[in-house]
């Protein structure tokens, strides 16, 4: 979409909103209706395109569900496969809950209604919150501060999936990438707007260390190259700058681009005698044949600045 022009751009945007606006009315009128899985069901979601940390904040939930001896599982789209057939973000969740507890396919729907049947009484879905066809228990959304509201025109004008007033279906709203200092307070108040009737919270990605591929703490620091493939590469340069890389220069590529060996090659050598930082995320699309001792990977986890333990407790029902 980056080579439309204005009026392109504005024309594929009032064609979003149309098919938003006649799919909500589907399900207004009942002509169509979620389907329900017997298990509890939080979306983890947002309204933009691009990352707005749903993946961090979903992969936190699981472990703190785990940690209170719910039996939980997280639910994805296989999104962009790479070679082996699977999705990063399967890949992501599989390597950090276990293969067990991850559900990846076409349907959001028909994999929450496995992890039902496996015995999962929390399902957990990653960018769940524009899936009607499913039925929710809670909807936790996530705007991200650094464009709280997606420049408010739909994709591809701006960054919106769903209008604003969509926000109205929120039961949680959470402010998310504030920087380490930052208050949440104005961000929520603007939001408040959109949703007076959620609960709001907001939170930020920690660092939580650089390692590399091994999974080896690395504390060494100075020049890196940054090689992303996710939705919000600002953010993720932020992170290499937090944990005192510097001088810092970044290639981005498209969000769930899975990296070739002639790109990791050259990438490499744009590090020169810097190292070469990956995300959690984008490690996983890392081929094996590049997977030498100067890559970095910027390890990051959710910290919540204010209103978390009541979102956790939302999530997880008190007495579930």
């Amino acid at each position: 979409m980056a080579g439309l022009s204005a009026a392109a751009r504005g024309a594929a945007a009032a064609l979003h909103a149309a098919a938003w606006e006649f799919r909500r009315d589907a399900y207004a009128r009942g002509w169509r209706s979620p389907r329900a899985v017997p298990a509890r069901v939080v979306s983890i979601g947002n309204l933009t395109v691009g990352g707005a940390g749903k993946t961090t904040l979903a992969l936190h939930l699981a472990r703190r569900a785990l940690a209170r001896g719910l039996d939980a599982a997280v639910v994805c789209r296989r999104y962009r496969p790479g070679p082996g057939g699977e999705g990063d973000e399967e890949k992501l969740f599989a390597a950090a809950l276990g293969a067990q507890r991850c559900f990846a396919g076409r349907s959001k729907r028909d994999e929450a209604a496995r992890a039902a049947a496996s015995g999962a009484r929390l399902v957990l879905v990653d960018d769940g919150f524009s899936h009607w066809p499913l039925e929710r228990d809670l909807d936790v959304v996530l705007l991200d501060r650094t464009d709280l509201l997606g420049g408010s025109r739909m994709f591809p004008a701006g960054r919106l999936r769903e209008p604003l007033r969509a926000l109205q279906r929120a039961d949680v709203v959470v402010i998310s990438r504030l920087g380490a200092q930052e208050e949440a307070g104005g961000f929520i108040e603007q939001a408040r707007a959109l949703a007076p009737a959620a609960s709001f919270a907001a939170g930020r990605h920690r660092l939580a260390g650089v390692r590399d591929l091994a999974g080896a703490e690395r504390p060494e620091r100075g020049r890196a190259h940054l090689v992303t493939a996710t939705g919000n590469p600002g953010a993720v340069e932020a992170s290499a700058s937090e944990a005192g890389f510097e001088p810092v220069t970044v290639s981005a590529y498209r969000d769930h681009h899975w990296f070739g060996a002639d790109e990791a090659r050259r990438e490499l050598a744009r590090a020169g005698d810097g190292v070469l930082l990956l995300t959690r995320k984008d490690a996983v699309r890392w081929p094996a044949v590049a997977a030498e001792p100067r890559v970095r990977v910027l390890d990051v986890e959710w910290e919540w600045v204010c209103g978390g333990a009541a979102v956790e407790d939302l999530v997880f029902e008190p007495g579930a």
